[in-house]
């Protein structure tokens, strides 16, 4: 594996880790006047699809509480974690980075892998990019987020991180809702029924959002969430059943643009910010899941588990992002899917193992319309796309992965965790209109392909003291092209683009990671290092380049900390230091070549600094009240550098009175200064457009448990 070995060559980040550092080494002596007690063991299911210890875990995984709030959007719950910057665009739309830049396109739908309870909720070469509009939190539930590549368990789309929605365990007999409704027109009803009979435990989840009027002109949606669990035991072998779907059907509002001679940004101007350049946008959507696990303990003690799954999603949409009136370009997509994951575990003298393999077979298709003009002119830039019809094929996927995940025991405080995945994956692609250049877009001609990718890991936990653990994470994480990156392809100049196709590859991260974590009594925290390095990295630029093996370098620090400062005050805070930096040299020529590429320049939406604090102060034994500051550090809007966002600070207040009904009243203020910011800056074809940030806002919620 190869890893960055270039030095950081700016000194206030420099200065940023030496005292993110002090405090790792400092933490210990603010604890040393409490008991030094043993850890609590929170648990885990993310590493190994079963219950491990998340202290003794190889890596950075963090835990959210999926029922403190009304789960609108899903979003705004993963965003708490360390090293996480997901950007919400217009309703459910979202863009994610987690140790990265703000990713699009295919490296946005590659590079992340969303769970529900192990299992992806998109096949792996048709991943979504907006694929958290899927997610139902469970009120009784979590959320587990796993920051950098994954264990051996997990392959395509693992790359930065997984996000897994996990349900919590289904009770004897228990109803769970929540009933919220706030500014514009927000409601949410969320709801689970948990019923045990006969030796059944059941569940059934609902969950009703909707956004009526909206923080911009044309903008709401209306989504429904239905999700049925059951669980059952027959001799030695449990049973769980889920079945799962989702319907949204959403007005959408585009980018805004700042106008030539503006004195202020477009988000800073209050009337721009809640208008539409899109008033026609949309996204309908509609997603199904079903799963079945089977476990069964077999004579020797270790466990075989079998979960054949099934999967549909349909989607169409209006490009709006695509520039002049080729957004007016409307997108249809489904896919298919059938699978299978088969694991044996077994717990042996000094060694504990999972062998498996997984298989994923899918069906998918994509067309692509655009009602406008031809040509166009956009940003000083001639574009060519094709009025009319712009793709239509179909692709068959098989997935098929081998993996081995071992923990060793090397003595009675260390540990060693090896595992290798092996993944085969095949494309079949059927082009079903004609071949070829269409205007500026390229239509592959029927064809096969095929890659294979290799994924060691290897880690290491060493056990300083019942409450303090040391560990070491070096990881290869691999993914196939999605299938829009190999067959969806637009080229600026008409030329190289058939080259640019037969050198697509798989994608490759390798990740180093170095952590310390402890747990006192009333205190703990933890802090990792880590540095990656990405290659064949493909995307598309702000002038609509394609570049098929771009290289990138990652590294930065983050900390969490949980503390109990008093019976009456706690604080919960995490900050990231990172730099994201291109890795390579791209000069381009030509009216449309606006964003060169020069080795070690910033990579675009990309914040150097990112933190998250929650105060929490116990006014009261039925009254509590909390204040968030969110921050998001200053990036840089294109890959040339040339323009830079300058970040923002927010402040959100969330007021909880217990009523003597034992049912919770909650009143959330979100952005509580009115502050004007950007929730996404970037620069497309020479013109800074934003998603502007929501004014101050109020959700109203009641949640009771009976």
């Amino acid at each position: 594996m190869i890893f960055s070995t270039k030095p950081v060559s700016r000194p206030s980040f420099r200065n940023l880790i030496g005292a993110s550092s002090l405090l790792a080494f400092m933490a210990p002596q603010m604890a040393m006047a409490q008991e030094n007690t043993t850890a609590v063991d929170e648990i885990i299911v993310t590493t190994t699809r079963d219950a491990t210890s998340r202290f003794d875990n190889v890596g950075s995984i963090t835990t959210i509480d999926a029922g403190e709030r009304a789960n609108i959007f899903p979003v705004d719950l993963v965003n708490r974690a360390a090293g996480v910057h997901i950007n919400r665009g217009s309703g459910q739309e979202h863009l994610s980075s987690i140790r990265s830049p703000i990713l699009v396109g295919g490296g946005g739908a590659g590079s992340f892998l969303y769970l529900e309870d192990g299992i992806s909720m998109r096949a792996p070469a048709f991943a979504n990019i907006n694929a958290l509009m899927d997610a139902m939190p469970s009120p009784t539930g979590r959320v587990e987020v796993t920051r950098g590549p994954g264990s051996a368990l997990y392959g395509s789309n693992a790359l930065h991180g997984m996000i897994n929605f996990v349900s919590g365990p289904i009770a004897e007999h228990q109803t769970s809702s929540r009933i919220a409704a706030g500014s514009y027109g927000r409601y949410a009803l969320n709801s689970e029924m948990d019923r045990q009979m006969d030796g059944y435990a059941a569940r059934l989840g609902v969950s009703i959002t909707g956004d009526e009027e909206g923080y911009r002109a044309n903008q709401g949606f209306e989504q429904q969430k239905l999700r049925l669990q059951t669980q059952w035991r027959r001799d030695n072998t449990d049973y769980s059943f889920s079945l799962a779907g989702m319907n949204l059907n959403q007005e959408t509002a585009a980018y805004i643009q700042t106008a030539d001679g503006a004195t202020r940004e477009a988000y800073e101007d209050k009337s721009l910010s809640k208008s539409n350049p899109a008033p026609d946008a949309y996204r309908d959507a509609r997603a199904f899941r079903s799963s079945l696990r089977i476990a069964r303990t077999l004579s020797d003690g270790a466990k075989l588990t079998l979960t054949p799954y099934a999967r549909s999603n349909e989607m169409e949409f209006r490009m709006h992002f695509l520039p002049g009136t080729a957004g007016t370009t409307v997108e249809n997509n489904e896919h298919d899917s059938i699978g299978l994951l088969l694991n044996y575990h077994r717990e042996g003298q000094g060694v504990t193992y999972d062998v498996g393999i997984d298989t994923d077979y899918t069906q998918g298709t994509l067309t692509e319309f655009q009602s406008g003009a031809d040509k166009l002119a956009f940003g000083g830039a001639s574009l060519d796309y094709a009025q009319g019809l712009h793709y239509d094929f179909d692709v068959d996927a098989l997935v098929i992965a081998p993996y081995v995940h071992a923990v060793w025991a090397l003595s009675d405080k260390t540990d060693i965790t090896t595992g290798l995945r092996v993944e085969i994956t095949s494309y079949d692609y059927t082009n079903n209109t004609t071949d070829g250049l269409q205007g500026k877009l390229f239509r592959p001609a029927d064809k096969t392909d095929d890659f294979t990718d290799v994924s060691p890991k290897l880690g290491l936990i060493h056990k300083l003291a019942d409450n303090r653990r040391l560990f070491v994470n070096l990881a290869r994480a691999a993914r196939a092209p999605q299938v829009t990156d190999l067959y969806r392809l637009r080229d600026q100049s008409k030329t190289g683009v058939i080259a640019n196709i037969s050198s697509v590859d798989s994608e490759t991260l390798d990740s180093l990671e170095i952590g310390y974590r402890a747990a006192y009594a009333n205190l703990s925290y933890e802090a990792a290092a880590f540095v990656m390095q990405k290659k064949n990295y493909h995307f598309r630029d702000g002038s609509d380049y394609y570049e098929a093996d771009g290289e990138t370098r990652h590294q930065g620090i983050e900390l969490e900390m949980q503390w109990a400062i008093n019976d009456s005050y706690a604080l919960d805070a995490n900050v990231t230091l990172a730099e994201h930096e291109y890795a390579f040299n791209r000069n381009v020529s030509g009216a449309n070549a606006l964003e060169s590429i020069t080795d070690g320049d910033d990579m675009d939406s990309a914040p150097k600094t990112l933190a998250n604090a929650r105060l929490t102060h116990q006014t009261s034994t039925r009254l509590q009240s909390a204040l968030t500051w969110h921050h998001v550090g200053s990036y840089f809007m294109d890959a040339s550098n040339s323009e830079k966002y300058d970040g923002h600070d927010l402040f959100d207040l969330t007021l909880d009175y217990t009523l003597p009904s034992d049912a919770v009243v909650q009143l959330e203020v979100q952005n509580l200064l009115d502050e004007d910011y950007a929730k996404r800056a970037d620069k497309w074809f020479g013109n800074n457009r934003y998603f502007p940030g929501e004014g101050r806002r109020f959700m109203l919620s009641i949640a009771k448990q009976y």
